[in-house]
């Protein structure tokens, strides 16, 4: 029993394989009986020529999938990506009743063997590309009415107009410019091919951020039709959006510089007597001339335009001589031997420092206490001396010249406290809207809206 339904098994599974076999075979033989009748003799008409267009007036239809970003280079203007070029178009001399071959409704011809559009790379980096010379085989379906499909893959490397003014909250639009190659060699009136974007071939999840680049975000926009500026030819616009991530700028630049520019500040608490302010913010103004050579190989290396960070750590590194020059020149007045000053700066000084011969007075009661209580314990005239010295030392210069510099010390504080206090909470302000608006920026391509200049 058991052999016999071993034997009934192999003998239906036998048929089974056979009947896919033939049903394969005559799939085969079906598209092959197909291409020949195609690209041969058919019902008296010609042999099919590759050569020739399908007709005077082609219309193709375009639409580009980016992959993933290659590189960006924000420096030489060039941007590469990996992407997916399909093209559609009618060819009615490969078209045939699928009730005659089996009801084969789809068959494929490899791309040397059929006639495809010229479709070129206008905007190329390295060298001009023409879709249709590439060295690549692709594979081109064909439809039973004569509809052919083309998807071409490979690396696309075409020019930018990068913009990194706003660095390192910048974006940038990269544009992918596609037009037939024949354009060039007719008028528009008369070019035998024209072009449209293939709106059911749009995929909205691909307008999504892609974040798989850890310097870029970058994402598609809606493709348009615009007109090239020179001889008014129609091209297939392809943008993308770039927006740099701006942390890593943020870190290595931005807040160093900001500690800096407290880190100046310091001088203005040492006593205007000591010379070590001079030394001190001579060093300081070093340490900010070495950052500045470090973040000079971060900020992107170009003029045009001008990264507004760059003016923003000229403006720094011009703050930090200012106060360089300030300490340096308020210590040698300081020093001077005339201690002198005329009528009027004397009466200024005596109003602006009120409250400072106030704090003064309480001062000195506090030195004549500890006096007494010197003198009260019968302390030694040595100890009392020294008593007096250390009080003396709570004193500011109560000379005009002192109380000059000690105003000029405070007023320049003030000011360079407010310019880092301004900056500081610009750089803030900038980055909340920037972060903010990154949503709502771009919403439309630029060069859609405004065209190409």
């Amino acid at each position: 029993m058991f052999y016999l339904m071993h034997a009934v098994l192999l003998l239906f599974s036998g048929k089974i394989s056979k009947s896919e076999y033939s049903g394969d075979d005559v799939f085969l033989r079906e598209t092959a009986k197909l291409q020949d009748y195609l690209m041969n003799e058919r019902e008296g008409k010609s042999n099919y020529r590759k050569t020739l267009p399908p007709s005077i007036k082609i219309n193709v239809g375009l639409y580009f999938e980016l992959l993933n970003l290659n590189d960006f280079d924000e420096i030489r203007g060039r941007f590469e990506c990996n992407g997916m070029l399909r093209m559609n178009w009618s060819d009615k001399r490969l078209s045939w009743d699928p009730k005659k071959f089996n009801n084969t409704f789809l068959t494929p011809f490899m791309s040397s063997e059929v006639w495809k559009p010229q479709i070129s790379l206008l905007n190329t980096f390295s060298k001009f590309v023409i879709i249709k010379d590439k060295k690549e085989e692709f594979v081109v379906r064909y439809s039973y009415d004569g509809t052919a499909n083309l998807l071409v893959a490979g690396v696309f490397d075409v020019t930018c107009d990068p913009n990194v003014k706003y660095f390192p909250f910048d974006s940038h639009e990269c544009v992918l410019l596609f037009i037939p190659f024949e354009s060039f060699l007719f008028p528009e009136y008369a070019s035998p091919l024209t072009m449209y974007i293939m709106k059911d071939s749009i995929i909205k999840d691909n307008f999504a951020d892609r974040d798989d680049d850890g310097k870029w975000i970058y994402k598609t926009m809606n493709p348009c039709i615009v007109k090239l500026p020179s001889r008014q030819l129609n091209t297939v616009a392809f943008p993308v959006i770039i927006h740099r991530r701006p942390t890593f700028a943020i870190v290595n630049i931005i807040l160093p510089v900001m500690l800096l520019g407290f880190l100046n500040l310091t001088v203005f608490f040492q006593p205007i007597q000591a010379g070590e302010r001079i030394s001190f913010s001579i060093t300081v103004l070093l340490s900010f001339t070495v950052f500045m050579v470090y973040i000079g190989e971060i900020i992107p290396e170009t003029s045009n335009p001008m990264p507004l960070l760059s003016y923003v750590l000229v403006f720094k590194l011009g703050c930090s001589t200012c106060i360089v020059i300030a300490v340096t020149l308020v210590t040698q007045f300081f020093h001077r031997k005339n201690r002198k000053v005329a009528p009027w700066v004397h009466k200024m000084l005596g109003l602006f420092s009120c409250k400072s011969r106030a704090d003064d007075c309480t001062r000195e009661r506090e030195a004549d206490d500890l006096s007494n209580i010197a003198d009260g314990n019968t302390e030694s005239h040595d100890y009392h001396d020294a008593i007096r010295e250390d009080a003396g030392e709570l004193h500011e210069p109560t000379d005009d010249v002192g109380k000059l510099c000690s105003a000029l010390n405070k007023l320049l504080f003030l000011f360079f406290f407010s310019l880092l206090l301004v900056e500081s909470v610009f750089y803030v302000i900038a980055y909340i809207v920037m972060t903010a608006d990154k949503n709502s920026r771009h919403l439309e391509s630029q060069t859609c809206t405004t065209g190409l200049e």
